[in-house]
């Protein structure tokens, strides 16, 4: 009798909740593994689908890489995404959940004044590995080196292998902010050449498991509502 009990009680346990796997890159202060909370737009993931009951595992990796293990299905999604990004990978988009200025970051020494972006042709820009830049600006005529993250280029910029590099405004000023040999001998260069949405994209639901898309929305709709949302934006915000 104990072992039919027993059996019972195992048939009539609940449903372990399907796993969610998200991949995310070094992006500060948007998403690090040196931020409390992960940073921004990690806080506010975890904490939209905790508000569905849905654990996530968010693992940083170098961007290209995240790239190559959404195509290959190891992860449900990624953020932060641009809307190349969305596009190319065939995701669902979330809300946007910041806005950012793509622009280029120059030495203080030497800045690069331009009114467009032909006015750069021939300068070495610093990009990185497997993101999604509009592809106006790729097919502007200047002269792209890849890298396999924001900070490495910076740190060539400084070392004055490019000549300018492109780069997010706010993740470039935390990075700089952030490093010894940079501060004060890098600056961002007006004008910014792009205003981007960033993204959490989301494979197509396919059968048996969850709409992650649509949890991650009645996640956010409760972060909004109760106050908590605008809580976590407060608690990421740089210094002014």
């Amino acid at each position: 009798m104990r072992l039919i009990a027993a059996l019972l009680s195992l048939v009539l346990l609940p449903a372990t909740a399907a796993e969610l796997r998200l991949a995310t890159l070094e992006y500060p202060p948007y998403s690090s593994q040196l931020m409390p909370a992960g940073g921004s737009i990690v806080e506010l993931t975890t904490r939209a689908f905790a508000t569905q009951g849905q654990r996530v595992r968010i693992d940083f990796l170098p961007w290209a890489r995240v790239r190559a293990d959404l195509h290959s299905g190891l992860y449900q999604g990624a953020l932060a995404l641009w809307p190349q990004e969305i596009m190319e990978e065939k995701l669902n988009a979330s809300r946007p959940l910041f806005y950012s200025q793509l622009g280029l970051f120059v030495r203080r020494s030497k800045p690069q004044h331009f009114r467009q972006l032909s006015d750069l042709k021939g300068h070495k820009v610093g990009i990185v590995r497997g993101y999604g830049y509009p592809p106006t600006i790729l097919r502007s005529g200047i002269a792209i080196e890849e890298a396999v993250d924001d900070i490495s280029n910076l740190r060539k910029l400084e070392a004055r292998r490019f000549d300018l590099v492109l780069l997010e405004r706010t993740v470039g000023e935390y990075l700089i902010a952030a490093d010894d040999e940079l501060r004060g001998k890098l600056i961002w260069q007006e004008p910014a050449l792009e205003r981007l949405p960033l993204f959490i994209g989301f494979r197509p639901q396919t059968p048996g498991q969850p709409d992650w898309a649509a949890m991650f929305e009645r996640g956010l709709r409760e972060l909004h509502a109760s106050g908590e949302y605008m809580q976590i934006l407060r608690r990421h915000a740089p210094p002014q």
